[in-house]
């Protein structure tokens, strides 16, 4: 097949490296600049072959439906919620994504949240810009993560690579996963236990399970209630996983002693949430995935896979 005859939508900005890969195999490269609206993508998808996708711009029926020549959506990253998979399945089209891409690069950002909450890293910040250096006495007093009990929810790649790095703090590490995971659990000496038990014995909980319909609200009111005052919650995966509403609540309430979130119900996170204003959440704008060295894996596999499927040929990951 005639590899120049192939045109690649760019929904999102991603690394040079992989635009210039597509280039170099002849594709012809539609770049959609940043802050595109649906609007605009089906204005233009009539004439692709296939989509590259962040996740920022939903792949929805209509969008399929608009291009008769569509047949491969390569997902930029993991997630993959933002895609109308019934409707894909229906049209025959293929969609893969890159999670070996980023897992380490997210399971660093955890672990920065992890410390940041923990020694109150960005209260500290501001505390010094303030000029408010005495508060270093009062309620700037962190607590060490050696000798806590750290809740892993979800051991697939990622959850097992914070797991793996939290063994270096000599944290005692427990984790909650509906999949055997006995391959990464016995090699970390990870104690796996139902998520209750979970909630009610860890000081610190990291969300590492795609969003599907049944984590979506997975920790929601009664799952707060559950939980100690002195722990802390970081959520990397996805924003919806855990109930926004519940959270302010139980923030609000002191019945957590913080939070970090890299992912929101809705992005992005606008005034006048709540999460907004407390001292005791710090908040990311979907950044876990965002280092240089990730960004360039994730280009060139993502345009390294769409190639290959136009072409006929096999690749990893593949979702449908």
């Amino acid at each position: 097949m005639d590899k120049t005859r192939f045109t690649v939508i760019v929904t999102e900005p991603i690394h040079l490296s992989g635009i210039n890969y597509l280039k170099s195999e002849g594709v012809e490269v539609v770049e959609m600049p940043p802050n595109s609206i649906e609007a605009d993508l089906l204005r233009i998808v009539s004439k692709t072959d296939a989509l590259i996708t962040r996740g920022g711009l939903k792949i929805t029926k209509e969008v399929m439906n608009a291009s008769p020549k569509l047949k491969v959506i390569g997902v930029h990253g993991v997630g993959y919620d933002h895609i109308d998979l019934e409707a894909a399945r229906s049209l025959g089209m293929r969609i893969f994504n890159t999670p070996t891409a980023l897992t380490d690069t997210v399971a660093e950002m955890t672990i920065a949240l992890i410390l940041a909450l923990t020694r109150r890293i960005v209260s500290a910040d501001k505390a010094v810009r303030s000029r408010e250096w005495a508060r270093k006495y009062v309620d700037l007093i962190g607590t060490e993560i050696m000798g806590k009990t750290i809740g892993i929810i979800g051991l697939g790649r990622i959850g097992a690579a914070v797991a793996y790095r939290l063994k270096a703090f000599k944290a005692n590490l427990a984790y909650f996963d509906v999949l055997d995971r006995s391959n990464f659990a016995d090699e970390l000496h990870i104690k796996r236990v139902d998520l209750d038990h979970l909630l009610r014995e860890s000081d610190i909980i990291t969300v590492h399970v795609p969003l599907t319909p049944e984590t979506r609200n997975l920790i929601s009111h009664r799952e707060f209630k559950l939980m100690k005052k002195e722990t802390y919650l970081v959520n990397t995966a996805r924003g919806k996983i855990v109930n926004q509403k519940a959270l302010i609540e139980s923030l609000r309430e002191g019945r957590i002693a913080g939070a970090a979130l890299d992912v929101f119900e809705e992005e992005p996170i606008e005034p006048p949430n709540p999460l907004l204003h407390m001292d005791n959440v710090i908040l990311t704008p979907h950044i876990a995935a965002s280092s240089l060295e990730a960004m360039k894996r994730m280009a060139v596999q993502v345009s390294e896979g769409v190639v290959k499927m136009l072409r006929g040929e096999t690749v990893e990951n593949v979702i449908v």
